[in-house]
């Protein structure tokens, strides 16, 4: 068996393109070989992948598209030949980007029509959750199968950036959280939910926001006016921007709570992330959440930041509820080491 896996782009500190490694590795391991080919590939991970412009047609192969983005590359499986399958990732709905910007509108709207058209194009559809395949079952996709977002759980026992940790490591407790600055994150609602905190329970508190502000400055700019107009400083809210792999751990160690206003997800890895560094979580109800979560976590289904604040405050502080959460995370851990191993996978690829 030959398996080829297909991104518009393979980057860097990416959870797609680290399942896709996650795979890669396993397969050569197992003797089969693979490869990754790529639109896009960062210049650090170019040893470890090929460009989509260089890539010779293999009629044997596997072909596998990881799909979250439309791209040329849906063209390229409408008329390749052989076995195909699609693994799907979500498309994040167009109206979240309608205050910030057309371009992206359009382009999450092209995306969702590259989906339609790529319906009947695989044998086999792996969604990384039940919410997504719920969305590909609902766009007449046959076969569809739910595996969860693979990656290597070894990578979070490497060392943590000593000095990045000592950096923010003080009094305050960290709340943290991880991913693109993107209005469906919903960052502003982090925010609103730190300045109850800090107004009407301890000032000794800071939001942590590790991820990449670039996919939209419009929105960034918004999100640091809010702070401002709320009368939060820098030492009140650390936006990292995107940092290496050994910061981002230093910052789940640092993190007494990870806090999720999202309203969107196809999975969540940060939520599988938190409970491997035992890290208590309080998360939105929306999207994949609950389902990824499997009750390691407390789920809200409003959002009253007041509330919020005043749970936040409660997890951090209460012995009790604190270790249970911790102990939940634990288990679910363990949980998702036996649904995620890469032999479940390589069984549904031989099908």
């Amino acid at each position: 068996m030959i398996v080829e896996q297909f991104l518009p782009a393979f980057h860097y500190g990416d959870a797609i393109g680290n399942s896709a490694y996650c795979l890669h590795e396993f397969l050569i391991e197992k003797g089969i070989e693979s490869k990754i080919i790529g639109l896009t590939i960062d210049e650090n991970m170019r040893d470890k992948a090929t460009f989509f412009e260089d890539y010779k047609k293999n009629p044997k192969s596997l072909k596998i598209l990881h799909f979250a983005v439309p791209s040329p590359l849906t063209d390229f499986f409408l008329q390749a030949k052989g076995k195909k399958m699609m693994v799907y990732h979500n498309v994040t709905p167009s109206y979240f980007f309608a205050d910030f910007s057309d371009d992206l509108v359009r382009f999450t709207n092209e995306g969702r029509k590259h989906l339609e058209r790529l319906n009947s194009c695989f044998d086999t559809a792996i969604a990384v959750s039940d919410y997504n395949a719920g969305e590909l079952k609902a766009l007449n996709y046959k076969n569809v199968k739910v595996f969860p977002l693979m990656i290597s759980l070894g990578d979070y026992s490497k060392p943590h950036s000593i000095a990045y940790h000592n950096l923010l490591k003080d009094d305050r407790k960290n709340i943290i959280f991880i991913g693109r600055i993107t209005p469906n994150k919903k960052i502003e609602d982090l925010i609103k939910t730190l300045f109850f905190y800090k107004k009407y329970l301890s000032p000794s508190v800071r939001l942590i926001v590790a991820g990449n502000p670039a996919t939209l400055p419009k929105y960034f700019h918004a999100v640091r006016d809010l702070a401002s107009r709320f009368y939060l400083s820098s030492d009140d809210i650390v936006f990292t921007g995107h940092i290496p792999f050994a910061e981002l751990l230093s910052i789940y160690k640092l993190g007494d709570l990870y806090l999720s206003m999202s309203e969107h997800e196809g999975f969540c890895l940060p939520l599988i992330e938190s409970c491997f560094f035992q890290v208590p979580i309080i998360a939105y109800d929306a999207g994949a959440i609950s389902e990824t979560l499997r009750g390691a976590g407390l789920v809200v289904k409003e959002k009253n930041y007041e509330y919020i604040a005043g749970l936040a405050e409660k997890v951090m502080h209460d012995n009790e509820l604190n270790a249970k959460l911790k102990k939940l995370g634990s288990e679910r851990i363990e949980e998702y080491r036996r649904e995620a191993r890469p032999e479940g996978l390589l069984k549904i690829l031989q099908e």
